[in-house]
């Protein structure tokens, strides 16, 4: 899965992180990372009519299989899985239920029949509502290093600019 990266990669500055937040912000994202021996790709895409999100590609893929628990993921899914993408949960029952539940048998009985009444699920996403929330994730990985971004195009041309 893991794939060698020919590409020199760079440490990310405080400065550059302001930057690829500004990126990713933008309506055109095309960023790449890298972590772990895996290729992380940053894109913006359409999650219905009128809205976008931030997905994120490992090696350049996004399986079904691979959403699901935190504590059930499958074997053949990335081993950075659970700290790459995004962590939600939900309720196990709703609220409507819950009540209908502790109506029928009383509080005491209801946790007895249900002990994980109000337990929660957690699950794995790859899309990012907004570019803050994706960078705040990312920054907490040690060892990532960008690969590809305008942010580093633009400073390696300003630098050669300098130069001469």
């Amino acid at each position: 899965m893991s794939k060698p990266q020919a590409k020199k990669a760079h440490a990310i500055s405080k400065e550059q992180w302001q930057q690829i937040e500004n990126e990713m912000s933008g309506s055109w994202v095309n960023i790449a990372f890298s972590y772990k021996g895996y290729e992380l790709t940053i894109q913006r895409e359409r999650k219905n009519e009128s809205t976008t999100c931030l997905s994120v590609y490992i090696d350049g893929l996004i399986k079904g299989a691979w959403f699901g628990q935190v504590k059930n993921l499958p074997e053949d899914a990335p081993s950075i899985l659970a700290q790459v993408w995004a962590t939600k949960s939900m309720a196990k029952y709703k609220p409507k239920m819950i009540s209908h539940i502790i109506k029928i048998y009383g509080k005491r009985d209801a946790k007895k029949e249900y002990p994980d009444l109000h337990g929660r699920l957690e699950f794995v996403t790859p899309y990012f509502s907004k570019a803050s929330v994706l960078c705040r994730q990312f920054k907490k990985l040690d060892g990532l290093e960008l690969i590809k971004a305008d942010c580093l195009t633009n400073t390696a041309i300003l630098s050669q600019q300098e130069q001469s």
